[in-house]
């Protein structure tokens, strides 16, 4: 027995112990790394704690059975038993708890960005609820190299490196918003208060949610929600001069500590006619009304939501901009106010928009050992959006354009790290139907079309030391079946026999029923790489390839689109467009002064655009023409920004945006590109008031010096003689200089829970002025000052 004692405790002793455990801690709910998680080996003197990126590495372990016991502040001990035969790399998912939930959690995007090496630009809660009665474009602004395409007001879009459209994607709740985007005059459908966490990427960066979103991606999400006996939530109250509106959002969350949550959220908006300086806009109020409910849980190998919510806009159309031909243009561009003017209401009348939007989804994480997950979706978008002309007789109050949109969206993908870095792979299905309302007793405008969309993804993110170097592809396939009817008039016009004679299955009254299978293969790949040159600085650069197949508008619009008083035609022959981006991203990312320099250049091949092209005649008026085209395009800028902390008590923040678009098919410039803008911020924080401080604003625009001439001729009656005039659609407008001002109280403690008051001054000084980027530039000034006043609870 001795003798056997004394052998085993040799061969214990002759072991070498030069094996190596090197791995990763994350948070199991957002897969974020932890730092400072202290890694120990249970009974030995070996371990080590996690860096910022929740990397370790344990040296000298001997062969065998190890138990590793984890650690980190706000989390339960986590004991993992590991079998070395070798040295080995591992990954390990760890609960980690927030214990104060009297604010809402927000999670640390720096550790949970969009895209592993393209810069990600966050709005904080601050500036996210500034914009809370208002809309998603508006907050967005905020950001350089961000612009809105507006439709008067209330109407608005994101612009993105001078895209916009289907070329920027709008993710929430993991999933690509879907609600016919392709119109200039088409706000997004969504509720930015359903989402805590707000960021976006121009430009390349991730495939997983789109791969022909060149302009760029924004991703609304939810909070993660602990596993943790409690009942938090957010209302915040606006009350605003301009339009003498107001809104109430709220939102409220149950969780409990087996990880089961129920989260409530509303939004309702009212306001009347907006004022420019000198008179009332008649027709622009608005009313919205919304409502988001998710109930899930987050097990420790699981987790699982359901998702619903509904959007409701309906808002009026700048009366004076609905024209009855071209002269009515050209007077209403020739006279310095409106051509309607009315006193201040609350009555949405016609012309109008009104929008529903409709979301399910359903959604299952399993995580996978201690080193991936699988995650599978279903999600279901439903979009009805009609738009109210001013029309007489039976149609009097039925929509001239009443689209309803079903989208069902299927995907799966699975994520894993191991010693080589992070992997993400999935596939992915789409269908989609659209039906344009025949009732309307008017042309549709779009036809009724089914897209059936398929594909697969896959992106890799490797960190060697001091460098993330980011990979992706996707592959897509869609094919649309469209049927479409075409005039006599139009058929003939274009030649379309030759072309289209064969897909012709019906005749009624000389139109012809087109029906056609149109199938595309797009191709998008990314690669990116960021290198921390040092504490303070990081470069990344990154490079994006992406091919879109045309929207069914940009190949088949064919009508009057009445929310804009043009006729637009599609192109039923355009082909995929194909863009090559580059970002650089050149950062200074700590110490008092802080910025970040970001050039880019993107090429175009077969990039669409939609122009004006000419004036046509109905039995309604004359009309401009609008037809959508491909050319070959080339977009290059600067964003600039900075921020100064002179001392703790004043701050110094500016972005600015140069952009130039050019059309090199016809060597002239682009249409709506945004100007040159600065944007500069001083903040004075007072040591004796706790908790206040002044925000002082200032937006220069300059006037956009690079147009296309679309300007067109008519021929008008003026003191009984036929004089033909110019209609200048092209020429900007001049720039301009406007100031604001925000005074915020708190958060002070208030009963259980806390309270903020941010009283906020926009054109301060009442400055008259006209958007290039407003499609009824021509008929109206932009709003006048506005005062509001907001009030936070946090419970």
């Amino acid at each position: 027995m001795v003798s056997i004692t004394l052998l085993a405790t040799g061969l214990v002793f002759s072991q070498e112990c030069d094996l190596t455990l090197t791995g990763k801690v994350i948070n199991l709910y957002d897969n974020t790394p932890l730092e400072a998680a202290v890694i120990e080996v249970v009974g030995k003197n070996n371990h080590s704690v996690s860096t910022a990126k929740g990397e370790f590495t344990i040296n000298n372990l001997c062969p065998g059975k190890l138990v590793l016991k984890i650690s980190h502040l706000n989390c339960e001990d986590l004991y993992q038993e590991v079998v070395l035969t070798e040295s080995t790399y591992k990954t390990f998912n760890i609960e980690h708890h927030i214990h104060s939930l009297n604010e809402v959690v927000i999670e640390d995007y720096k550790t949970n960005l969009v895209s592993p090496t393209a810069k990600a630009y966050i709005l904080s809660e601050s500036q996210k609820d500034r914009y809370s009665g208002e809309g998603l474009a508006q907050a967005l602004e905020q950001i350089s190299g961000v612009s809105s395409l507006a439709t008067g007001s209330g109407l608005a879009k994101p612009i993105i490196h001078g895209m916009f459209g289907s070329r920027v994607g709008i993710v929430y709740d993991e999933m690509l918003l879907e609600n016919q985007q392709w119109g200039q005059d088409h706000a997004p459908n969504i509720d930015l208060n359903a989402f805590e966490n707000l960021q976006i990427v121009k430009g390349a960066g991730t495939l997983k949610y789109s791969g022909d979103t060149p302009g760029g991606i924004i991703v609304l999400k939810s909070a993660p929600i602990q596993p943790i006996d409690s009942l938090y939530g957010k209302t915040i109250l606006n009350g605003m001069s301009n339009g003498k509106g107001g809104s109430i959002t709220s939102s409220w969350i149950r969780s409990f500590k087996d990880g089961t949550y129920f989260k409530a959220q509303g939004t309702y908006k009212r306001r009347g006619d907006y004022s420019a300086p000198d008179y009332v806009l008649r027709n622009t109020a608005g009313e919205e009304k919304n409502i988001s409910l998710a109930v899930g849980k987050n097990n420790v190998g699981d987790k699982w939501k359901i998702y619903f919510s509904y959007f409701n806009n309906d808002v009026g159309i700048l009366r004076s901009s609905h024209i009855g031909n071209v002269n009515d243009l050209l007077r209403a561009m020739e006279s310095e106010t409106p051509l309607v003017i009315r006193p201040f209401s609350y009555d949405i009348i016609f012309p109008k928009q009104v929008n529903k939007h409709f979301t399910t989804n359903v959604q299952y994480t399993k995580i996978i050992k201690s080193n991936g997950q699988w995650n599978i979706k279903y999600s279901w978008q439903k979009n009805n959006r009609k738009e109210f002309d001013i029309r007489r007789g039976d149609y009097k109050k039925t929509a001239a354009l009443d689209l309803n949109l079903d989208t069902h969206n299927l995907t799966s993908n699975l994520e894993w790290n191991n010693s080589l870095g992070s992997f993400d792979s999935g596939v992915f299905m789409l269908i989609q139907d659209n039906y344009s309302n025949p009732d309307t007793g008017a042309r549709r405008l779009i036809p009724d079309y089914i897209k059936f969309k398929s594909g697969s993804y896959f992106s890799v993110t490797l960190r060697p030391k001091d460098f993330t170097i980011g990979l992706g592809l996707r592959y897509e396939h869609t094919n649309n079946e469209v049927q479409k009817y075409y005039t006599t008039k139009r058929w003939n016009s274009e030649n379309y026999e030759e072309t289209l004679g064969r897909y012709v299955t019906k005749e009624i009254n000389g139109d012809r029923l087109v029906k056609r299978r149109l199938f595309f293969n797009t191709l998008s790949f990314y690669a990116g790489l960021k290198h921390n040159l040092s504490a303070f600085f990081d470069l990344g650069i990154n490079y994006n390839f992406s091919q879109r197949g045309p929207d069914i508008a940009e190949m088949f619009s064919d009508g009057l689109h009445h929310a804009l008083a043009t006729i637009e035609y599609g192109n039923p022959f355009l082909s995929e467009e194909t863009t090559q981006k580059i970002v650089v991203d050149f950062e200074k990312k700590k110490g008092d002064f802080q910025y970040n320099i970001s050039p880019y250049l993107t090429v175009g091949n077969d990039y669409i655009i939609i122009e004006p092209s000419g004036i046509e005649r109905n039995v309604r008026g004359a009309f401009p023409v609008w037809e959508y085209k491909s050319i070959d395009a080339t977009i290059k800028g600067i964003d600039l920004d900075f921020t100064y902390a002179y001392n703790k008590y004043i701050q110094l923040k500016h972005n600015s945006s140069w952009i130039e678009g050019i059309n090199r098919t016809d060597n002239t410039s682009l249409i709506n590109t945004p100007p040159m803008t600065l944007k500069n911020t001083i903040r004075f924080s007072l040591p004796k008031w706790n908790l206040f401080y002044v925000e002082l604003h200032n937006q220069q625009v300059f006037r956009q010096n690079h147009f296309p001439n679309n300007n067109f001729d008519t021929i008008v009656v003026e003191d009984g003689t036929f004089v033909t005039k110019t209609v200048d659609i092209s020429t900007p407008p001049a720039g301009y200089s406007i100031y604001g001002a925000d005074l915020n109280w708190g958060p002070y403690a208030a009963l259980s829970g806390k309270i903020s008051v941010t009283l906020t001054f926009d054109n301060l000084l009442n400055t008259s002025y006209r958007n290039y980027l407003n499609r009824l530039r021509f008929y109206a000034d932009e709003h006048g000052r506005n005062v509001m006043l907001q009030i936070k609870f946090n419970y």
